[in-house]
């Protein structure tokens, strides 16, 4: 019974988490309005991205991201926006589309910073090193793909806000 009623309790509160968290009053026509606006800008974020990854592939990479016309393409573009703030190549292009919907993204808490041991050996710290610029490098191409794939689900849901404007 305890499990049912937690369970209820979820389902009645669900709404509430996936609506946006700042109580902006933004309409999807008025959002999708400020894409002409914002249009020189996704392509200054594109041709950037797509100069990073001169030769370079990207994997097919896995997100819940989709703009649908049955669904809340605001909220979809906020965390969008929200997850592109921690990419350093997408962060004027996630700064301008959070003004336009008029929604700042959550704060996280911080985390005390990691203390590192201090008795280790300098033939480790080499090889540390080393090991440390590879995972830099993989790391910087994993958050570019990651970009390219958050910018695009980002063109496709301005670009249907676009022809759900165009048909009224």
């Amino acid at each position: 019974m305890p499990l049912l009623c937690i369970s209820v309790l979820a389902l009645l509160l669900l709404p509430l988490s996936l609506s946006l968290s700042c109580g902006s009053k933004r309409t999807s026509a008025e959002i999708g309005g400020h894409y002409t606006f914002l249009h020189p800008v996704f392509n200054n974020t594109k041709g950037s991205i797509a100069s990073l990854l001169q030769n370079t592939s990207c994997p097919e990479l896995k997100h819940n991201y989709s703009c649908k016309p049955d669904t809340d393409v605001v909220s979809i573009l906020h965390t969008i926006a929200c997850k592109m703030m921690n990419l350093s190549y997408t962060e004027g292009l996630a700064n301008s589309v959070l003004n336009s919907i008029q929604c700042p993204c959550p704060k996280k808490p911080t985390r005390p910073p990691n203390m590192t041991q201090p008795n280790v050996k300098s033939n480790e710290k080499r090889t540390a090193t080393r090991r440390r610029r590879r995972n830099e490098e993989r790391k910087r191409r994993r958050e570019i793909c990651k970009a390219k794939a958050l910018l695009s689900t980002m063109t496709e849901c301005y670009e249907m806000l676009n022809t759900i404007l165009m048909g009224t």
